[in-house]
C-alpha cells in the first residue's frame, strides 16, 4: 500500500457534509447516515457499491491458485463453484491502498489451504480503498462490510453454510470491514483483526469499529499502536474479546525506528523506502498470523494488563491461562495478552 497517500489522505482538510446529517441509500445494502455515532468519517458517506465494485475470489484445494468469482446477487456463481458448505470459510479483507491480489493474501491463502480443506475467499475492494483521501476510504468500509454480509447470507441459503463456520480476517481497515460484516450477518463464528486501523476509529463508539459483539469470538493483534504523530497506523486500546500485543504492540523488532529518516523519504518522494520502513510494524502482523496457521510453534502469549507491566518483566507466568496468538488462539480466554517474537522469520519463539 502507498503509505505516502495514507498520510496525505489523513490530513486532507474537508468540511463536506460535516455540519449536516445526511444519508445515502443503495440497492441491496441499505441506507447509511453520517449522524452520530457514524460521524467518525468527518461527514463523509460511503460511495456506492457500483463504484466500489467489491469482488470475491474463491480458492479451495480444487483451485488453490486460480480464483472462482462469487457474486452475492447471483446464486449460480455459488452453486456452480467449488464452494463446499460443509467446510469452514475464511474471508481475507485488505486495507487502505491495497487489493485482493496482494502477495500477502496469496501466501496466507496457501497457508490456510495447507492447514485444512476449507474455502478461502479473498475480498477485493480496491476501487473503494484506492483513494488519496483516507477519510473516504474509511467511510467506504461500511458498504464493503454490508456486501460481505450479503454473500455470507447467500452462502448460508444456497450452500447451507452454518454461520458459525465463518471466520473473517481483516487487515487495518479490513478489520473494521469484518466487524461491519459480522454485525450484519449475525452468528459469525470468529473475527480476527490484524492491526486494526486507528485513525478515525480509535476512541469512537464501538458501533463504528470492530468490537466483541460482531462475532462469537473476536480477537485483535496490535503491532503498530504508536500515535499517528509517530507514524503509527494501528489502534492501541483493546477492542476485542482477546487482544494480543506482540513486543508491546508497537515498533516491531527488525523494523527501523529512525523517524527523521522516514519523514525525509516521504518528503523527497522516495515512497518505496517510506513504505518498507514506516509500514513495517503495521504489515508485520501479516507475517505473524500467516506463520501461526501452520507453524508447530505456538506463539504463546501471557495475560498482562499493560505494556508497562510487560516491559518491566511482570508478565512471565500464565496465571489464569496463556493463549496462543494467531490462528490457534484459545477462543475461551478473554483479556489482553503480551509476548515477544523474533526480529525475522521464523518469528515465533520456542
Amino acid at each position: 500500500m502507498s503509505i505516502c497517500l495514507y498520510v496525505l489522505g489523513l490530513f486532507i482538510a474537508t468540511t463536506r457534509g460535516f455540519l449536516f446529517s445526511r444519508q445515502v441509500c443503495y440497492d441491496h445494502v441499505g441506507c447509511f447516515s453520517n449522524a452520530r455515532p457514524f460521524n467518525n468519517a468527518k461527514g463523509y458517506l460511503p460511495e456506492s457499491p457500483d463504484h466500489i465494485q467489491t469482488k470475491f475470489l474463491l480458492f479451495t484445494r480444487h483451485n488453490p491458485t486460480h480464483a472462482q468469482m462469487l457474486d452475492p446477487y447471483d446464486r449460480s456463481t455459488v452453486s456452480g463453484s467449488n464452494f463446499n458448505g460443509h467446510h469452514k470459510v475464511v474471508f481475507i479483507t485488505h486495507g487502505y491502498q491495497d487489493d485482493g491480489h496482494s502477495a500477502w493474501i496469496q501466501t496466507m491463502t496457501a497457508a490456510f489451504l495447507k492447514q485444512a480443506d476449507m474455502n478461502v475467499i479473498a475480498v477485493d475492494w480496491s476501487k473503494g480503498a484506492d483513494n488519496i483521501n483516507y477519510i473516504q476510504a474509511a467511510a467506504n468500509t461500511r458498504v464493503v462490510g454490508a456486501t460481505i454480509a450479503n454473500l455470507i447470507k447467500e452462502l448460508h441459503s444456497v450452500a447451507h453454510l452454518p454461520y458459525n463456520k465463518v471466520h473473517l480476517v481483516g487487515h487495518s481497515l479490513g478489520s473494521h470491514i469484518s466487524g461491519y460484516a459480522g454485525a450484519n450477518a449475525h452468528g459469525v463464528g470468529r473475527i480476527t483483526g490484524l492491526d486494526p486501523a486507528g485513525p478515525l476509529f480509535e476512541n469512537f463508539d464501538a458501533m463504528v469499529r470492530l468490537d466483541p459483539t460482531d462475532a462469537t469470538f473476536v480477537e485483535a493483534i496490535h503491532t503498530d499502536a504508536d500515535s499517528l504523530l509517530e507514524l503509527g497506523f494501528g489502534l492501541e486500546k483493546p477492542i476485542a474479546d482477546a487482544d494480543f500485543y506482540p513486543n508491546g504492540g508497537d515498533k516491531q523488532p527488525g523494523c527501523s525506528r529512525e523517524l527523521g529518516k522516514h519523514l525525509f523519504s516521504l518528503i523527497t518522494g522516495k515512497i518505496e523506502q517510506f513504505t518498507s520502513s514506516v509500514a513495517c510494524s503495521h504489515m508485520r502482523v501479516l507475517d505473524f498470523f500467516t506463520e501461526s496457521i501452520t507453524s508447530p510453534c505456538s506463539f504463546s502469549a501471557y495475560p498482562c494488563p499493560s505494556k508497562a507491566d510487560f516491559t518491566a518483566g511482570r508478565c512471565q507466568s500464565c496465571g489464569h491461562g496463556c493463549s496462543k496468538m494467531g490462528y490457534h488462539a484459545n477462543s475461551q480466554l478473554r483479556g489482553t495478552f503480551y509476548l515477544s517474537t523474533n526480529a525475522a522469520s521464523p518469528f515465533c519463539q520456542h
